[in-house]
């Protein structure tokens, strides 16, 4: 009888194994991928992990409000610091919150700044009609580990949804007609963003008016959740020994996220860590509605001003942050994106 449970257990395992070294390449073949510039994302996230270990001095997280303001080859050029930003797509507070986990697996950091528009979300998941892309294009590229399992049922309120996150397979089983050559031939292993997780946005047609926020004191509650994980990634950051700065960049807050963004600034008040927003410094910055590539994101402008703004305000806060002037692949890496942006310029766009 003895004999018979070992036998079962190593035949139900060896059948585990054998099925995860099946789908995991075939999610990876059958996954949606985002590669075309500017919204890149999947080169951005696995590229991250190809970088060399312990280079980034500074590291960014949120959502697309992180990945089109801070220019990492901007903040270098001014401080000699290096960064990367670790964002993707409404990049919910339990996804920051692993991410964050993510990058110090090969990164110390001195410090993490997080962009806080998601602290503003008002869903406990993001799995239904079109919200479900916000979800998978956070899990999907990020490699399967504990860290995932634990994100996958942070992210979905039953079984079947976090398998799925898991093994994607179930999400892109019927894609087999929309695959093109990149997705056989695309190497996350391979994959390096020269622009650092930076998304270079194009500016916009017509400037749209910037709310009149600055009358607003109510403090409106984040959802339960929300408020959970940000206090969540304060106290990670304190047992990791990791400065902490919640941030929001310039995006023309509506009334009722200034509510909620003062209440953002009351908990890094009572938890203890800077806060700032830098809504509130668009004379200081240069900034102007017709620097944004829509209603809410800087375009490369915009975020070219913001970033340098931002430059002496890390150098005045944290003076004794690692620099790193002289390294070829960022002057490199410079040259591109100043090729990038000055095609903006030649199309009579500035």
């Amino acid at each position: 009888m003895k004999n018979k449970n070992v036998r079962f257990f190593c035949s139900a395992l060896a059948f585990l194994v054998l099925l995860t070294l099946i789908l995991v390449p075939l999610s990876r073949l059958l996954a949606r991928k985002s590669l075309a510039l500017p919204w890149n994302t999947t080169t951005k996230i696995s590229g991250f992990y190809n970088e060399e270990q312990d280079q980034f001095e500074v590291m960014f997280f949120g959502s697309s409000h992180a990945y089109a303001a801070f220019s990492p080859l901007e903040l270098w050029e001014e401080t000699g610091v290096k960064s990367y930003v670790f964002a993707t797509q409404q990049q919910p507070l339990w996804a920051t919150y692993t991410y964050i986990e993510e990058a110090l697996k090969t990164q110390s950091p001195s410090l993490v700044v997080v962009e806080c528009r998601m602290a503003f979300g008002d869903k406990e998941y993001y799995m239904e009609g079109n919200d479900k892309g916000v979800t998978f294009s956070y899990m999907d590229d990020i490699p399967l580990s504990w860290n995932k399992v634990k994100l996958a049922f942070q992210s979905a309120p039953d079984l079947e949804g976090r398998a799925a996150l898991l093994f994607n397979f179930m999400m892109y089983h019927d894609r087999w007609s929309d695959l093109h050559r990149q997705d056989f031939t695309f190497r996350r292993d391979e994959a390096r963003d020269p622009y650092k997780g930076y998304v270079m946005l194009s500016p916009q047609e017509e400037p749209r008016p910037r709310p009149d926020v600055e009358a607003v004191t109510d403090r409106t509650p984040l959802l339960e959740k929300n408020q959970y994980w940000l206090e969540e990634i304060v106290r990670l950051c304190k047992e990791e020994g990791t400065a902490l700065w919640l941030v929001k960049t310039p995006s023309n807050l509506e009334l009722e996220e200034k509510a909620l963004l003062n209440t953002v600034e009351d908990t890094a008040a009572r938890l203890g860590v800077p806060f700032h927003d830098f809504n509130q410094d668009y004379a200081a910055i240069g900034l102007s509605e017709d620097l944004f590539h829509d209603e809410h994101h800087l375009d490369c402008f915009g975020a070219s001003r913001f970033t340098r703004f931002f430059a002496r305000a890390l150098t005045e806060g944290w003076p004794e942050l690692r620099t790193d002037w002289e390294d070829p692949a960022w002057t490199a890496d410079m040259a591109v994106y100043r090729e990038e942006l000055k095609s903006y310029h030649s199309d009579g766009i500035a």
